[in-house]
Formats: C-alpha cells, sequence, structure tokens
C-alpha cells in the first residue's frame, strides 16, 4: 500500500485506461477508470500526470494489442527513455486492463513494468505490485498469476462464443442476411429483410465492368467518372483507382457473400476469408462477365506484385475448371493455393491447397527440368512483336481460304497472295532476328534459376527468377491435389510431372 506522506518530494503517476471495443466508449468504462485514478492520486497525494495519461480505446489486452502497438507500449518506451521517472505509478483499474494474454505473457509484462522501476497500482483493490512490494510479500506475484488465468480463460471464452455465433449465422445465410452491411449500391429492407438494388449506382457498377472488359485501367475509369461527375456514393468525394478496384473485384456484384474471420499470427490480427456463400445478393452482373474481368486483372498488371515471390504465380490454374489459382499467403493453414472462380462464388470447388508441399516439390523437381530444357527450341520466350507478325500471317490465310472459296476474282486472289508472301517473310526475317538477340538472353535466365535451385534459396528474387523461367518453358500448371503430383504443360500439350 502507498503511504501518504506531505514531508517527501511528490511522485508522479500515470493513469492507463483501456477498454477492448468501441461500443463501450458510450458506457461507463472511461468515466469509471478515470474517476478511481484522479481518487487515488488525491488520496496519497500523488501528481496525476494529464498530458502522458495512457488510453488505449477499443484495443483489446486479449492478443498483447495494447502493448504491442497500443498506448501501453508508448508508457513503456517513455520508461526506457527516462521520460517516465524511476518511482513512479501506473495506475490500472484491474490486471486484465494491463493484459488478456496468457498467463505467461502478461506476467512477462508486469515483471518488465515492474523491473524498469515502475510501480503498478490496481485500484479496484489498492493492490501494488512494485520491487520492494513483492519482495515483502513474494505471494503477491501468485496473486497475479491466478487473475492473469482468469482474465485470459474469460477473453478465450468470449472469443469461442464470438465464432460459435458467427456459424450459426452461417446456417441461416441462405434464408435471410445475417448481418446490416451490404454493397453501396444495395440497401437492407429491415422489414422484411431481403436487399433492395439501388438502380443508379447499379448502373455504375455496370459501366465499371463494361470498361473494364475492354481494358480501361481502374486509374482511367476513375478519371472518366470524375470528369463526368458521377457520383461517388459519399459527398464530397471522388473515384478512386481503390475504390474501382474494390469493385471490379468484388463477388458482390454477382450475389456472393465471403465471409471473413479474424486470425492472429505473431501477434498481429489478419482478416482470413472463409468459403463463400452464393445467392445471398442480388446479383447485378453476370458470371461470364464477371470471370472474364477477373481473368484480366490476373493476367495483367491490375493483379500487383503481391504474390510475385511464389514460383507458381500467374501460372497455375484450378485441375477442376482451369481459371487460375490465387497464392494467398493469409489463408487458415498457411499459405495456400485457391482457384479464383471458387473464391469469387463463380465456381463451387472451394478447396485450399496448401502451398508449402508444392513449392518444395517444385523446387526439387524443377532443376532437372530446366537443365535438360533446349531453350533455343522453338517456341520458348516468344516476342510480342513475333506473336503479332504470326497473327498477322494465321490472320492473312485464312482470308485468302474464304476468298478463294468463294470468289473467282483472280486479280483480288493474287493481291492476297502477294500481301500473305510479304507477312511470311516479314515473320521469317522476325523470328531469325529474334532468335539471335533472344536465346542469349533467355540462357542467361535459365541459368540464373537453375543457380537458385541448386543453392537452396528462398528469397523473393530467387522465386521471382524461378517463376519468369516457368512461365517460359510452360503454358500452364496444374497441381493435382487428389493424385498428389504436378503437371507442367508445354504449349503443345505434352506434360512433365512432379510428385509432391
Amino acid at each position: 500500500m502507498i503511504q501518504s506522506d506531505t514531508s517527501v518530494a511528490k511522485r508522479y503517476a500515470y493513469s492507463y485506461v483501456r477498454f477492448s471495443s468501441p461500443e463501450q466508449m458510450s458506457g461507463d468504462s472511461i468515466r469509471r477508470q478515470t474517476a478511481l485514478a484522479v481518487s487515488y492520486a488525491d488520496e496519497f497525494s500523488l501528481i496525476l500526470d494529464d498530458r502522458l495519461t495512457y488510453r488505449d480505446y477499443g484495443i483489446s489486452g486479449f492478443r498483447g494489442q495494447n502493448s504491442a502497438s497500443g498506448r501501453l507500449g508508448d508508457f513503456l518506451g517513455a520508461v526506457s527513455l527516462g521520460i517516465v521517472p524511476q518511482g513512479s505509478l501506473l495506475l490500472v483499474e484491474n490486471l486484465d486492463r494491463l493484459s488478456r494474454e496468457s498467463a505467461l505473457n502478461a506476467q512477462s509484462l508486469l515483471t518488465q513494468i515492474v523491473l524498469a522501476g515502475i510501480t503498478i497500482v490496481t485500484l479496484s483493490d489498492r493492490r501494488t505490485y512494485s520491487i520492494d512490494e513483492l519482495r515483502r510479500d513474494p505471494m503477491g506475484l501468485i496473486y497475479a498469476l491466478i487473475n492473469f488465468i482468469r482474465a485470459n480463460e474469460e477473453s478465450e471464452l468470449k472469443s469461442f462464443r464470438g465464432k460459435a455465433s458467427w456459424s450459426a449465422k452461417r446456417a441461416i445465410a441462405e434464408s435471410e442476411p445475417i448481418t446490416s452491411s451490404c454493397p453501396r449500391w444495395l440497401s437492407l429492407n429491415k422489414n422484411d429483410k431481403t436487399f433492395s438494388i439501388i438502380p443508379a449506382r447499379a448502373k455504375v457498377v455496370r459501366d465499371i465492368f463494361s470498361l473494364a472488359q475492354k481494358g480501361v485501367s481502374n486509374t482511367k475509369i476513375a478519371e472518366t467518372f470524375n470528369r463526368h461527375k458521377v457520383p461517388a456514393w459519399k459527398s464530397d468525394s471522388l473515384w478512386t483507382r481503390d475504390k474501382v478496384g474494390w469493385i471490379a473485384r468484388s463477388s458482390a456484384v454477382i450475389g456472393t457473400f465471403v465471409p471473413h474471420v479474424i486470425e492472429w499470427k505473431d501477434g498481429r490480427q489478419t482478416r482470413v476469408p472463409c468459403p463463400p456463400i452464393r445467392r445471398y445478393y442480388p446479383a447485378i452482373i453476370s458470371v461470364d462477365t464477371f470471370q472474364q474481368v477477373q481473368t484480366g486483372r490476373l493476367t495483367s498488371n491490375w493483379a500487383g506484385h503481391g504474390s510475385i515471390g511464389y514460383i507458381l504465380n500467374q501460372i497455375a490454374v484450378c485441375e477442376n475448371c482451369g481459371s487460375l489459382m490465387i497464392i494467398s499467403p493469409s489463408a487458415p493453414n498457411g499459405p495456400s493455393m485457391i482457384c479464383s472462380a471458387s473464391v469469387a462464388g463463380t465456381a463451387a470447388h472451394y478447396a485450399p491447397i496448401a502451398y508449402g508441399p508444392v513449392d518444395a516439390a517444385l523446387r526439387q523437381g524443377l532443376s532437372a527440368i530446366f537443365t535438360a530444357c533446349d531453350i533455343s527450341a522453338p517456341g520458348y520466350g516468344r516476342s510480342r512483336r513475333l506473336s503479332v507478325a504470326q497473327n498477322n500471317v494465321d490472320r492473312a490465310r485464312r482470308e485468302l481460304l474464304a476468298v478463294s472459296l468463294s470468289s473467282s476474282h483472280t486479280d483480288l486472289l493474287e493481291e492476297m497472295r502477294h500481301t500473305l508472301y510479304l507477312l511470311e517473310q516479314d515473320l521469317l526475317d522476325k523470328a531469325d532476328m529474334y532468335q539471335h538477340s533472344a536465346t542469349s538472353k533467355l540462357e542467361k535466365k535459365l541459368s540464373e534459376a537453375i543457380g537458385c535451385l541448386s543453392t537452396g534459396r528462398h528469397d523473393k528474387k530467387s522465386s521471382i527468377a524461378i517463376n519468369k523461367v516457368i512461365r517460359i518453358i510452360f503454358s500452364k500448371v496444374v497441381v493435382r491435389s487428389k493424385t498428389g503430383h504436378i503437371d507442367l504443360y508445354h504449349d503443345d500439350g505434352k506434360a512433365q510431372r512432379i510428385n509432391i
């Protein structure tokens, strides 16, 4: 217990206020915790430092958020820098305000603060935790440990009940909405619990997909909307590429709701997608249109570089439907490959494949495949100019065939044959130039990839190098999860197999 003594220099006290959900802000939590701190400081003639009073609003102590990134973390930093002098007091309502982590972590936090020369005071029971007090009464540590165990168990129970409640909601999702939240082009009728389409906003969504189908970027779509003063659904706000991008990749437009759960990893929370619920919302875009836009987004710069560190990025396709596979680093069981169509809700086979074993098998088997590869053979690393020349020749041949079957105009046929001859010569010239200039570059890339595999490097740069060569040599990769092997397909349909 702190003794009041006006004959000695006054000690500083700092109040720490925390509650774990924003809803508690409207309750009595702040007033109660603050009043207790003020009363205690007055009673024992302490200087309550208002400038460095620490408050964590809506931050949970269950996962250590407050000590890792909240104001309690700021307090610990101030102690280490000497801003908070040794001998000061930290006032908390209860020990569970300090931490609701596991008893071991919570006890470590208390010890860290006490050993820094700070006295912790729990205002509800007037207990003190300091170096001198715990030396005098070591049972105080046992008391604290019991409190930490109880607080953690309560939080674990709340977490379990929250997940159970969410599971129960999912069970009724096909018959009624499970949350009042919905996309901004819809509104919820709370009386009959149905969603209604807002026509003007639905038109904006359809315009986004129409432009996206034509290859218009998110930035250009946003600029077009702003130029034509299309309302951005919020007053005094403009369209941005992020807003457009969110709509373009949201499966809600085809009626699919993708719920998420919060998972914790390395002290940080991550929103992890759950299996999608189809036909939850009224659809305003066709499945074919949505899938076409997603395919374009995943195979162009729209996809970004978030998953470029994986060697199967933008080359793996689903074994069931042939859609591109997304590699999600935040899946519940670690990095996983998930069919983009199933995530979007356009396919029912939502079955994540653990990426780790696939990656390990590829790194073991690709070295032999790359070493035996003849990179100078036709078809590898075809340049854009070469592909355009080939397409021009193919188109001219089809047109010549069509005219020769339906026309007797010899002059026209002769002109078309001459055009085809010129296009074929252009193709041969480009092929010859490309073969000489590109082979050395391809060989360099292949050599780099083989080097990365042989040294066992797993960094992002090596993954990019391997991914580039895979995409040069193969047209697609299919992971056969049921039979446990990986098929790597060449342009001619032939495949090479690696066992997982």
